[in-house]
């Protein structure tokens, strides 16, 4: 599929290979995607804004993990074993969701210290937001981790990358209706595994890398015995290197951002 924006009008002319191959769509047990539209928005600094809730109780500083500039932080506690020790006010909460309207703001990520200690799918307290904006990320949900820095981050871009990859989604949808096609897809992950394409739609921050990963899966099949290999994927946004120790992938890195000088 081309990554040329709008993504919402490129054709996904993959769907038709298969069949011109004399392939049954029955015969197709699961289709693997993988994208790079999430990791270029990312590097090319093309992700929209986003608003962060963060509350972090005493002992941490929520200024430490601040990911970007529409950042709110306030009161409010939740000790280890998952109690309530201070409330949250809702009035900061609405002063914060006033500020992000103003500024145009639609997806929203909120992140509490040791929520993840407790078992309630969604936070009462998050609610309140719930009809002021389009999608809200819950860091508990994103994450169990007790990483609290981590699963700041990782709510953060859930909610930047939301926008892009449900444009691709529905893009990959709209092709196989237009074909009268039904089949069973999978999103590629950044760590080599795959999930549901419904599913990457609430963790979108999962598709990071995706385009990375397939280059070295399909290096992992390639490779010659148990050599070691480096694997360079070179992009028009990134060129990506990966090392395979034995043929088991050890990491992937961003080597450089290619931009307008590459040829």
């Amino acid at each position: 599929m081309p990554t040329i924006p709008p993504i919402c009008s490129a054709r996904c002319t993959w769907v038709s290979k298969p069949l011109r191959e004399g392939i049954e769509p029955g015969q197709i047990r699961r289709i693997v995607l993988s994208t790079t539209l999430t990791t270029n928005a990312i590097i090319q600094h093309k992700i929209p804004p986003v608003g962060m809730i963060v509350c972090a109780g005493p002992g941490i500083d929520p200024e430490s993990f601040r990911t970007n500039a529409h950042y709110t932080c306030i009161t409010g506690c939740i000790d280890h074993r998952g109690r309530e020790i201070e409330p949250v006010r809702p009035q900061e909460i609405e002063a914060a969701a006033a500020a992000f309207r103003k500024n145009g703001i639609r997806h929203v990520g909120w992140s509490e210290s040791f929520r993840c200690a407790t078992p309630p799918t969604r936070s009462a307290s998050a609610s309140l937001l719930a009809d002021s904006f389009e999608k809200i990320f819950l860091g508990h949900r994103v994450s169990g981790s007790l990483n609290f820095g981590r699963r700041i981050a990782t709510t953060y871009l859930n909610a930047a990358v939301f926008p892009i990859h449900k444009d691709f989604y529905e893009a990959v949808r709209r092709s196989l209706s237009a074909k009268g096609l039904v089949m069973p897809l999978r999103l590629l992950k950044a760590d080599g595994g795959n999930m549901r394409l419904e599913a990457s739609v609430d963790f979108p921050a999962q598709t990071i890398l995706s385009g990375p990963a397939a280059s070295v899966m399909g290096a992992v099949a390639m490779a010659a015995g148990d050599e070691d290999a480096l694997v360079m994927d070179i992009g028009g946004t990134t060129t990506d290197l990966a090392v395979l120790i034995g043929a088991h992938r050890c990491s992937i890195r961003t080597a450089f951002r290619s931009g307008l000088t590459k040829r």
